[in-house]
């Protein structure tokens, strides 16, 4: 009986592990950008629209999917495009009130070593070396998508008459693209 209970409480460990290591989690946000577009909340769904057929033009082997991404704690539809297991970037929006944020995300994807206490940070930079030209493609795939996003926002704002010239550029890790 002591046996069993010793393996439960050890699968509720792992699974609390694991399961806290899948959720977005600003820490392994890599890069982002977001453009405010005041009274138009019911465009969200035609800019994922319009940055899926964006993307699909530039012909690249990445795959893609909708699906729904967790931003502030809230589930909504959101645009995932695959750069490798770890990276990817997401294109999405949120509404408040009657207006419309959009928002692009380049995520790196948790590593359950690192939930691991005490023990975690040192797993995981031992195991996730990063070389010059990884990065130079992670940045070359970051430059592409968030372009995506920024012409599909640029479309929208010709759509509504509204000031292009203040799409600005992204913040993080790798710098403004």
């Amino acid at each position: 009986m002591t046996g069993i209970i010793v393996v439960l409480i050890i699968v509720l460990v792992v699974a609390t592990v694991l399961r806290l290591s899948n959720r977005p989690k600003e820490e392994n946000v890599v890069q982002r950008w977001g453009a405010y577009l005041p009274g138009k909340k019911e465009a969200g769904e035609e800019y994922l629209e319009m940055a899926q057929n964006e993307f699909a033009g530039r012909n690249t082997a990445f795959s893609h999917e909708r699906i729904n991404f967790g931003l502030q704690g809230k589930d909504g539809p959101a645009l995932r495009i695959k750069y490798s297991p770890t990276y990817s970037s997401y294109i999405t929006y949120d509404t408040t009130g009657d207006d419309l944020t959009l928002h692009y995300v380049l995520y790196r994807r948790g590593d359950f070593l690192y939930s691991i206490p005490m023990v975690g940070r040192l797993f995981f930079r031992l195991f996730h070396n990063v070389y010059v030209h990884d990065q130079n493609r992670l940045i070359g795939f970051a430059s592409m998508t968030i372009d995506c996003a920024k012409e599909a926002a640029g479309d929208l704002m010709d759509k509504f008459n509204m000031d292009r010239t203040k799409i600005r550029p992204s913040s993080g890790k790798l710098g403004a693209l």
